[in-house]
């Protein structure tokens, strides 16, 4: 699935604009305001709230917890320490264990392949920054068999808020 996520003029906190390849609004996300730590509902379009991710702040280092709309934690992303213009961090969703590496412009989430070793040629989730513009527009490519889309659009949105972010 092709994501592009905008960022919305004029807002107070950030919210997002997550649209299909054809333009076709497909979520939308918002940061809660008035926070300490970055707190983010992924909504359809309906209206109705899939995922929540809030931030907890362990060990100078970013963990941001997954919830489902009923508050029940589905999963977590924890950031491990940086390596220079790189971002990593270990993510859990259910069984499964993703690695995500972000550097400037582009973000990559990966799985273990059959042999278990991380699947570099294949990320679940990749994410490009697109540069010279007004506001944050990134472009996510997620693989819709091995990961939800809408999780996937939460790691894009978790990747914006590390690398660009003035709080998480």
């Amino acid at each position: 699935m092709y994501l592009k996520i905008t960022q919305k003029y004029w807002s107070i906190g950030d919210k997002f604009a997550l649209t299909d390849e054809n333009d076709r609004q497909v979520f939308f996300a918002q940061e809660k305001v008035f926070k300490l730590l970055s707190n983010f509902d992924l909504y359809n379009l309906s209206g109705a709230l899939l995922y929540h991710m809030e931030a907890k702040l362990k060990f100078l280092l970013s963990y941001f917890v997954i919830m489902d709309s009923a508050g029940n934690e589905i999963g977590y992303i924890r950031e491990k320490a940086h390596w220079p213009g790189y971002r990593r961090a270990m993510m859990k969703v259910g069984n499964t264990d993703i690695k995500i590496k972000g550097g400037p412009i582009h973000m990559k989430a990966m799985i273990k392949d059959a042999n278990g070793k991380w699947d570099k040629k294949h990320p679940i989730v990749k994410s490009t920054k697109k540069m010279f513009r007004v506001r944050d527009i990134y472009v996510a490519e997620i693989d819709e068999k091995m990961i939800d889309p809408a999780v996937g659009a939460l790691v894009a949105i978790w990747y914006d808020k590390i690398r660009y972010g003035n709080k998480h």
